[in-house]
């Protein structure tokens, strides 16, 4: 039988193991993440064994634009080999046995999945994937998250995009390593090498930063 997770009126546990996190989240109104035996709501890495499956973290209006820009966005132009998920989509981190939904995955190909019989599967080979910086998970996306995305053997470009200020940082997997290469004006653009892509950051924030779209709107 599949572990079950104690309600909220019962004292959390430090840890727990993924086959109770997996049997919460999949039961869950909620998005809940999973790192080091520790489950926290998608949006709230602060929370932590805060087991309340009916807990839904709210994000920014920015947050929410740019999500839903950058996914329309990347809808009309990858090519049709490739997919944009946008938020539900859970990913497994073979590393730690850890799991995240981030805001944006792209997947080339069939999808593969850990778990392709479960409520919510799993996937395992993300392309690319793009988190959206807010002022509750700049930190984790950047450091803890990105350590622990780099052990995905399909991932090839790791996306940050801030929602606080025009700035998007792209990291792009080499034979040695990873290239980092930021970008911050309005003429520069997120350039997806591995799925072919490219958007300005005047389309990206046009809709947030009135500089931005005024640019766009020359573009």
């Amino acid at each position: 039988m599949p572990a079950t997770l104690p309600q909220t009126t019962l004292p959390p546990k430090t840890w727990y193991s993924p086959e109770e996190y997996l049997a919460f989240d999949n039961a869950a109104e909620g998005r809940f993440e999973y790192m080091d035996g520790r489950i926290t709501p998608v949006g709230q890495p602060d929370m932590v064994n805060v087991l309340d499956p009916t807990f839904r973290a709210g994000a920014s209006p920015a947050h929410y634009e740019l999500s839903r820009v950058a996914g329309g966005l990347l809808f009309s132009r990858l090519s049709a080999s490739c997919r944009a998920y946008t938020s539900d989509a859970r990913v497994h981190i073979p590393i730690t046995r850890a799991y995240t939904y981030p805001d944006i995955v792209i997947v080339c190909g069939k999808p593969e999945y850990l778990d392709p019989e479960a409520a919510i599967p799993s996937l395992t080979n993300p392309r690319v994937i793009i988190e959206i910086l807010s002022e509750s998970t700049a930190d984790y996306d950047r450091m803890g998250k990105f350590m622990r995305y780099r052990s995905i053997a399909a991932l090839q470009e790791y996306v940050l995009i801030d929602s606080r200020q025009m700035a998007v940082e792209v990291f792009t997997r080499n034979e040695t390593g990873w290239n980092y290469l930021p970008a911050n004006e309005p003429v520069d653009s997120l350039i997806l090498t591995s799925v072919g892509v490219s958007i300005s950051l005047a389309e990206l924030y046009a809709d947030i930063l009135p500089d931005a779209a005024a640019l766009a709107e020359q573009l």
